[in-house]
């Protein structure tokens, strides 16, 4: 597929929940019925836990995952001289997904219609153009598109929530203690063992968390 430019730009940011900061993948309810919490002492604590490993994981993953409006604004590659442009696109992938809805689609200042001029690949982030027939054909190889749309995850998956609250509770249980120790005795007076962290356990998500944002990657552009 030939390369393009894009210009993203922000239209409506995510709401925030309730209690909550606009990019949180979990809750403060979620977490504190995990930690068997039933006090609001630990609230303050527990939220910067939530909001740090959210950011976390959104930038491991490169992306963003509450609905947001945005807009794309889609520009064919050109030869540096005399300028010309080459290649097509098909179909037209958007900086999200997945898809919520589409607002508007503006080809070289005239807006197309959804159904009839493109359809839409909500779970892919792609919009394939329709000929003529109605049949799929290729985006103009000389066309400026702008596409408002919005897209995110409305609710956020399970298996991302859980993973964060995995992250949160052994961030939370590890609170206050040296997070080396693997063994201590008291007998002889004192025998102490320590864990130092080698390999993909030295990073900042364990194994079993890791295995679960996987799936929600999106990969940087060559």
């Amino acid at each position: 597929m030939p390369r393009r430019q894009i210009i993203t730009t922000l239209v409506t940011p995510a709401t925030p929940p309730t209690g909550g900061a606009a990019y949180d993948l979990t809750t403060l309810a979620a977490v504190k019925e995990e930690l068997d919490i039933t006090d609001n002492s630990k609230n303050s604590l527990l939220r910067r836990y939530i909001s740090g490993a959210s950011a976390a994981t959104a930038q491991e993953c490169n992306r963003v995952f509450p609905v947001e409006t945005v807009k794309d604004e889609i520009f064919p590659h050109r030869d540096p001289t005399p300028g010309r442009v080459f290649g097509r696109f098909e179909p037209l992938i958007l900086s999200r997904y997945p898809i919520v809805s589409v607002a508007s689609v503006v080809e070289n200042g005239v807006t197309l219609a959804d159904g009839v001029d493109f359809r839409i690949d909500y779970e892919k982030g792609e919009l394939i153009r329709l000929g003529v027939n109605g049949l799929p054909t290729l985006w103009s190889q000389a066309s400026l598109v702008a596409v408002t749309f919005s897209a995110g995850f409305d609710p956020i998956p399970s298996d991302l929530e859980d993973a964060i609250i995995r992250m949160i509770t052994k961030r939370y249980r590890a609170k206050g203690r040296d997070p080396t120790i693997t063994q201590q005795n008291i007998p002889g007076v004192l025998d102490q063992r320590f864990w130092f962290a080698t390999g993909e356990d030295a990073g900042n998500m364990t194994p079993d968390v890791m295995d679960i944002i996987n799936d929600y990657r999106v990969p940087l552009p060559m």
